[in-house]
């Protein structure tokens, strides 16, 4: 019996040893160890697995798969190839594992899967335009482009069977595609593939807020279909990675783990309007709501959490949550925190009670008590630098506050928008006045943990998208002074190079020539301050570099200019470069254009031509660059050369001249001082605008750089807001008729009498003022619109065009200048003569404005010149379609009083920045492809 049971033990042995033989043998045959395990890698499924700008492979699953390898101690060789080619290789048994894709019913016929590795997120990306898209229902009328042989293909077949469908054969050729405008939306995974060379112009075309969720599923390995021994293997060696691996792996490229992927954001409620909690217990405040809007760019999902300043960064340093959203400092002792991004900028100042002797710095409140917040970033600083201060410190506003109330604290430092809404809440603010300007301002960061790289990456990118527009938006939300807000105020800063710094450094002061009465360009009022246009452009110049102006009167022009080529004064304002002076001096880019126009006797009517005043004198002041002009070719026009405007003006009111020649500006400051209703004023055809230009002693090159690039900055409100100022007649008069009745019923028959007087005196001053007013409206139209057509001029397109390339340059847009000359318009207006011609001008006119959008400029260049913006654009076949149609209606006939016409028109298109980066660059590139299409045979358009 023990014999039996020893030879059943034994067989028993022998069976088990057997199978342990058997199961190797298959293991061996099946997982071959003598050569490396090849890894199907696809070349842009950014950030699961992709080719790097190294020609490697990288990703969530590269990593995974590498610390895969060294779990199970084998060798892994990566393949990369399209994603088709992945697919048919695994398929076929040529390379061993795909490194990752989505599990769906086609595939279980072709593969076998690991276990998932995590849920999946699909998504149709929608263009930005496409508005109240929210469904995949919606976008039934448009082509959805996709990657052949996703999955994605299958199932937006299976769940959306009427959706059109464009397949692509890669994931790059798609977004490119997108870009192109040949798909309205595309389908994707939950990011974009930020290896794409045109990411930037894809996230903004393509947002993450607009994007459709259409479906979810698992995120698997797959090998040949039947192989589950590797698939046993595979998941063998998954199985010893920890969670904690894992999730170290995903911050790595997604800045969260996977499983999460909600991003959680804690801030610090105390402190409206830049954070706070609302009645109802939601966040609140400027920082909060620009971080909704990160998130929003970057389709992320967040949550945030109030914290005190201290408990936020021990939450942040131990991992309880991923961003600090504004902390007030950037030399961090905690070690384990880093500054992600600088996201805002916080001006504090001084207050102080009214009954204080009128205080402007710091080093006045020596021996005074100042009031300052515990977590303020700049209190050390005043402890080391104003050690006569002393300093008490409060954690809360409202308790500084209250300490001031009672007498014991002299002053407070703090925020601005903080004090003075703590201040009006308390009802105090009538009660103190600050500092004109702040001593500190405390930058603001976006905190993470120094290890989690990836997210502070996530952070920047998400700023760096950011339109400035918007985040300017939110803060005139919030700020009660949004025009000095961090974004308003850093959208108008200029970047100066080193060498314009030291410049600046070496000249504090630039001295500018000044002519004592020249209103309203420069004058001096009667308190002895200089005032007029120049001087607020040059403020804004003074804000924008440091550069600092003082100012030297004259009487004259000329006195100015010698002053200047004498090198006396540094700079000169509304001067006009000629081919002459620009031999002695620099000129700065063009900064207000004026039209020449001649005032005149209002019974003279309406005189648009030099030729009006053939036979006839003028006068204008001496030194103005329009003199040699008008003696070369009109010298029919003789010239009364005086040394200021009210000389010549005296001569045209005493008929000694027949008109002065002044810019528009000027005219108008003349009439309205003076009360000249019997004057009027025309615009002259035959003078070019006036440009407006600083003239620069020609030894100081980099003055010139720092004012073009001051002068770019302006944008057309604020030019609006100087010319709304100065550019303006302003009558109030007249007499109180009530007052006047009241007394003449008291007075009898000889008041009665003076009252009629009165009133007929009162209804000439209302018809003078009606005039005046007309006067008025009339000259600001005069200045930017042209008189025929009623289109824009120069002018106004000038001012578009800087505001226009501006905004699209922040904005990656394309913008275009479609320049049109007519074909076939001389020989009509020679023909049948110019009112025929101003006919035809004005027909044209009509039909271009049923060309473009509200949006868009038509401008009357000059003669039978007109110039079309188009902004906004996306690709330049759009402007193309335009000028299809621009050239369509013009060879329409027209029904003109005393002729059908037919003309054509020749048209030259530049794209910005393709063609031009400025808007004297992108005009004369249109202007030359202008001519190209006339010496081509005409009525057709080009790009370059």
């Amino acid at each position: 019996m023990l014999l039996t049971r020893l030879q059943s033990i034994l067989v028993s042995n022998l069976v088990l040893i057997g199978l342990l033989i058997s199961s190797e043998l298959f293991a061996q045959t099946t997982i071959d160890s003598s050569r490396p395990l090849s890894v199907a890698v696809n070349q842009t499924s950014y950030p699961y697995h992709f080719q790097d700008s190294q020609g490697l492979a990288a990703g969530i699953m590269v990593d995974l798969w590498k610390l895969w390898a060294k779990k199970q101690q084998v060798e892994l060789e990566f393949v990369i190839s399209p994603w088709q080619q992945t697919i048919d290789k695994v398929k076929s048994g040529t390379i061993d594992i795909h490194a990752g894709m989505e599990q769906t019913p086609k595939r279980n016929e072709f593969f076998s899967f690991s276990a998932p590795f995590f849920e999946l997120n699909n998504y149709i990306r929608v263009q930005r335009d496409l508005v109240n898209l929210t469904s995949v229902e919606q976008l039934l009328p448009f082509t959805i482009g996709v990657v052949a042989g996703s999955s994605h293909v299958e199932q937006l077949a299976l769940l959306h069977p009427k959706l059109k469908l464009r397949q692509y054969k890669s994931r790059f050729a798609l977004y490119s595609a997108a870009l192109a405008g040949e798909v309205a939306a595309f389908s994707n995974l939950d990011k974009l593939s930020e290896n794409y060379p045109r990411y930037n112009d894809l996230q903004l075309q393509f947002p993450a807020y607009k994007r459709v969720l259409f479906a979810q599923g698992k995120y698997v390995a797959a090998v040949e279909k039947g192989n589950q021994a590797l698939i046993e293997f595979i998941e063998q060696g998954f199985n010893r990675i920890s969670p904690q691996e894992k999730v170290a792996i995903e911050k790595k490229w997604l800045g969260v783990a996977k499983k999460n992927d909600v991003l959680t954001l804690v801030f610090t409620p105390e402190l409206p309007p830049y954070m706070a909690i609302s009645p109802s217990g939601k966040p609140q405040g400027l920082f909060i709501d620009i971080w909704r809007f990160w998130a929003e760019l970057m389709g992320v999902e967040i949550e945030f959490v109030p914290q005190s300043m201290t408990d936020a960064i021990e939450v942040i340093t131990q991992g309880g949550a991923d961003i600090h959203i504004a902390y007030p400092e950037n030399d961090l002792a905690n070690a384990n925190l880093s500054a992600a991004q600088q996201i805002y900028a916080v001006a504090s100042n001084v207050y102080l009670p009214n009954h204080m002797t009128k205080l402007n710095r710091l080093s006045q409140l020596a021996g005074q008590k100042l009031g300052v917040l515990k977590a303020a970033p700049y209190l050390q600083g005043l402890k080391k630098n104003y050690p006569q201060i002393q300093l008490m410190t409060y954690r809360h506003y409202q308790d500084m506050i209250r300490a001031a109330e009672v007498g014991a604290i002299d002053a407070m430092l703090g925020s601005v928008e903080n004090m003075q809404m703590e201040l009006s809440l308390a009802n105090l603010s009538e009660q103190y006045y600050s500092f004109e300007r702040s001593p500190f301002i405390s930058p603001i960061y976006a905190l993470t943990q120094k290890d989690n790289s990836r997210l502070a990456e996530i952070v920047r990118d998400g700023f760096n998208l950011m339109p400035v527009e918007k985040l300017i938006e939110i803060e005139k939300r919030w700020l009660s002074q949004p025009g000095d807000g961090y974004y308003q105020m850093n959208a108008n800063q200029v970047t100066l190079t080193n060498k314009e710094y030291d410049f600046i450094a070496q000249h504090p002061v630039i001295n500018m020539g000044i002519n004592r009465d020249w209103r309203p360009v420069e004058f001096v009022d009667q308190n002895g301050v200089v005032q007029g246009i120049n001087i607020d452009v040059n403020r804004l110049i003074e804000q924008r570099t440091g550069v600092n102006f003082t100012y030297t009167l004259f009487d004259s022009w000329n006195e100015m200019l010698s002053a200047l080529q004498a090198k006396k004064v540094d700079v000169l304002g509304s001067a006009t470069p000629t081919e002459e002076r620009k031999k002695s001096l620099l000129f700065s880019d063009t900064y207000w254009d004026m039209p020449w126009v001649v005032i005149h006797q209002r019974q003279e009517g309406k005189l648009s031509s030099i030729k009006d005043f053939y036979g006839k004198e003028l006068a204008i002041i001496r030194g103005y660059h329009l003199i040699n002009k008008i003696r070369q070719h009109h010298p029919n026009v003789n010239l009364r050369l005086v040394d200021n405007d009210e000389e010549g003006l005296l001569a045209v009111k005493r008929g000694v001249v027949q008109g002065l020649i002044e810019n528009i500006a000027t005219a108008s400051e003349l009439i309205g001082r003076e009360s000249l209703v019997t004057l009027d004023m025309s615009v002259v055809d035959e003078f070019n605008v006036d440009q407006n230009s600083f003239a620069i002693r020609n030894d100081w090159p980099e003055l010139k750089s720092i004012l073009d690039k001051a002068l770019l900055s302006i944008t057309s409100n604020e030019q609006q807001q100087i010319y709304e100022k100065w550019f303006a007649i302003n009558l109030a008069t007249g007499l109180d008729k009530d007052t006047v009745l009241k007394l003449s019923a008291q007075i009898g028959i000889i008041i009665l009498v003076i009252i009629i007087v009165i009133v007929i005196w009162n209804r000439r001053l209302y018809q003078e003022i009606k005039a005046r007013k007309s006067l008025e409206a009339k000259m600001k139209h005069m200045a930017t619109h042209d008189e025929l057509t009623g289109l824009a001029n120069r002018v106004l397109l000038k001012d578009r065009m800087m505001a226009a390339i501006s905004f699209h340059k922040r904005q990656s847009l394309m913008l275009s200048v479609l320049f049109i000359d007519l074909d076939g318009f001389k020989n009509i207006n020679d023909t049948y003569g110019h009112d025929v011609g101003d006919e035809l001008l004005v027909e044209v006119a009509k039909r271009l404005k049923g060309c473009v959008r509200q949006s868009d400029t038509i401008v009357r260049f000059g003669g039978d010149e007109f110039v079309l913006l188009l902004t906004g654009l996306h690709r330049r076949e759009e402007a193309g379609f335009i000028a299809d149609k621009v050239l369509k209606l013009v060879q329409q006939p027209f029904e003109l009083s005393k002729v059908e016409a037919r003309i054509g028109c020749s048209i030259g298109i530049a794209i910005y920045p393709e063609d031009g980066t400025s808007e004297s660059d992108l005009l004369k590139e249109a202007d030359s492809l202008m001519y190209k299409v006339k010496m081509s045979g005409k009525n057709h358009y080009v790009f370059n």
